[in-house]
């Protein structure tokens, strides 16, 4: 079962540092979106989206790594106080490194989700006024919208 503890390891240490590149994103993506940049805010929806591709694979592996020590469905601190020697402290130190970064996760998504709600406002507001005055403005969609 050694083993199987220093794969789960191996995979969460992957997984967080996944979500700490999550976040540099996000904090990108505030920047972007302040700045009304269109283009890059597509470049970053595309990395966000392969990042997240990412943490579900490690999420399945740790899901399957669990199946297999038969703690299936268990929170990383709940299995570090079901464990024994040096994976006891080294699964605490991740879930608390799990929460905190999740917490940023969830803040500057809702950070950002009132930023693009905000920059949507002005944009239907300008575009409101522009037609008061019979201007039409091209519109341009995005490919992968």
């Amino acid at each position: 079962m050694t083993h199987l503890y220093e794969d789960l390891i191996t995979v969460l240490k992957k997984e967080y540092d996944l979500c700490v590149e999550l976040v540099e994103l996000l904090k990108k993506e505030k920047e972007v979106v302040v700045r009304l940049d269109a283009q890059e805010l597509e470049t970053l929806l595309r990395d966000k989206e392969m990042v997240t591709y990412k943490i579900k694979g490690c999420d399945e592996k740790r899901q399957r790594i669990l199946e297999q020590m038969g703690f299936e469905n268990l929170k990383i601190s709940d299995l570090a106080l079901r464990s024994d020697g040096p994976y006891k402290l080294r699964l605490m130190e991740l879930a608390d490194d799990f929460t905190e970064v999740i917490k940023t996760i969830r803040d500057l998504n809702r950070i950002n989700s009132r930023l693009i709600a905000k920059s949507l406002h002005y944009i239907k507001t300008s575009y409101n006024f522009l037609a008061t005055f019979n201007i039409k403005p091209k519109e341009r969609f995005s490919v992968e919208a």
